[in-house]
């Protein structure tokens, strides 16, 4: 799976805090429509990330998704990056119901729009916006954010002024990565498939409490493979498991590969 991971043009990833013995670690998934990869470490790090043996084998050609870990940027990567929109939105919604600047709702409610156009477009079999769209959208951009340092400017000493700060630099710097799916419908605007496949984690956390060890959250990362990549291939869960302890397993050749 690990293999497969490097293989696709579009690579989601995220992760989440578990705990192992006591202590804070991490479970990382790794991904697409069809392969889900799970990785357990007793340290949320770079190190981690190293010894999964993924990111930093990527290609330039690879556009990997995420939910801003800014780890992503290291110089060491070559791959593109692609940041999640839903979560900008949250975060957006979350800036105008405590500061009430106009900024964040118009930006959120531009985002809003031209996902909805563009879904509409893809309905129609359609595969871009046209060329006066796409600079229209990237004006609108460029209004708003300076319309966000205004307002920044008049409206500092406010517990959130660090917040607004930080987003406002964080949609300068990386708009690129932000907004790569206006000019490229092939580009997903959400890392939601990341968000569903660690949701098991959170329950697991919630009814469990914790792992033994991380080697035990390994093996659960393990099994987690194994059934969640069958599962996106159309094998339920029970026949899964009953070739599994057949010693029948299915291979990643006959989930993707068998015509």
């Amino acid at each position: 799976v690990r293999i497969e991971c490097l293989k696709t043009p579009i690579l989601y990833w995220d992760d989440t805090v578990v705990f192992m013995n006591t202590m804070r670690g991490c479970i990382r998934f790794y991904g697409n429509e069809r392969i889900a990869l799970y990785k357990a470490h007793p340290r949320k790090n770079r190190e981690g990330i190293d010894d999964d043996a993924i990111l930093g084998l990527l290609s330039t050609t690879t556009m990997v998704m995420h939910d801003h870990n800014s780890i992503n940027y290291h110089a060491d990567f070559n791959f593109t990056n692609v940041e999640c929109n839903q979560h900008l939105q949250r975060d957006l919604q979350k800036l105008h119901d405590i500061s009430h600047h106009e900024w964040a709702l118009q930006l959120k409610e531009l985002i809003t729009l031209t996902i909805h156009e563009r879904k509409c477009i893809l309905t129609q079999n359609g595969m871009a916006f046209e060329a006066a769209y796409v600079d229209s959208f990237f004006q609108q951009l460029d209004t708003i954010m300076k319309k966000a340092d205004e307002e920044y400017a008049k409206d500092t000493s406010h517990y959130y002024e660090k917040d607004e700060r930080r987003l406002i630099n964080r949609m300068q710097n990386y708009k690129e990565n932000y907004f790569h799916w206006v000019k490229d419908f092939n580009i997903p605007t959400t890392n939601n498939l990341s968000e569903r496949s660690l949701r098991l984690m959170k329950t697991h956390s919630k009814v469990s409490g914790q792992f033994a060890s991380s080697t035990t959250a390994g093996f659960f990362a393990d099994i987690r493979t194994y059934l969640e990549t069958c599962a996106r291939n159309g094998i339920n869960e029970f026949q899964a498991l009953l070739r599994l302890t057949q010693d029948k397993p299915y291979s990643v050749q006959e989930l993707l590969y068998t015509p």
